[in-house]
């Protein structure tokens, strides 16, 4: 269908991608390309639309533009489990999967850069999820309320220009905790981008 010269139609569009440690055969801190940073939506080749909406790696497709109003990181922990040297019985795979999602938020720091400046630079624990399973047994920990407005949100929004490069950082500024870098998958970490997207009418 032939694109529609001099429209443009503004659409509510998340942006989001992961980073995917596939099975327990594999650890988080092998998975990493880069030995301190976990880099979002700059990988996207060889993932299937659960882990990116993203078409190329650290751009917007065509002449789109987009709104970001509001920045997620939602991690699915569920099936992990943890590499430790020794077998401690007296700790569950819940309590495993809590102390995961503390090291993570806690030791991490999250940005978002645009055309390489940083829009925003702050410890991922500013950043919940608004998504996760309610469990009234509360075996299920997750990253905030599962709420979409119980999100960390932008005072005015970050806008990305056409073919403009950005990426999502989740740096650990010390080291990699043995809690997180010792975990195995399965498990997703999306950061999403919560916003609008400008693209031509077809």
């Amino acid at each position: 269908m032939a694109k529609v010269n001099g429209l443009k139609e503004k659409l509510h569009m998340p942006l989001y991608d992961a980073f995917f440690v596939k099975d327990n055969a594999t650890k988080f801190e092998t998975t990493m390309t880069d030995p301190r940073v976990v880099r979002f939506f700059v990988d996207v080749q060889n993932k299937t639309r659960l882990e990116t909406n993203l078409q190329a790696a650290g751009v917007l497709p065509s002449q789109n533009s987009y709104e970001a109003h509001a920045l997620r990181v939602v991690v699915d922990n569920t099936k992990l489990t943890i590499d430790k040297p020794t077998t401690d019985k007296s700790i569950t795979p819940d309590e495993d999967r809590a102390n995961f999602l503390s090291n993570l938020i806690y030791n991490s720091v999250t940005s978002l850069l645009v055309g390489e400046k940083v829009m925003i630079e702050v410890p991922t624990f500013w950043f919940p999820s608004g998504a996760g399973v309610t469990n009234p047994g509360g075996t299920v920990t997750g990253h905030g309320e599962p709420d979409p407005m119980a999100t960390f949100r932008f005072s005015e929004p970050v806008v990305i220009e056409p073919q403009q490069n950005f990426r999502v950082e989740m740096s650990f500024p010390n080291t990699v905790p043995s809690q997180v870098g010792g975990a195995k998958g399965p498990l997703r970490i999306w950061v999403v981008l919560d916003g609008y997207l400008t693209r031509d009418v077809q």
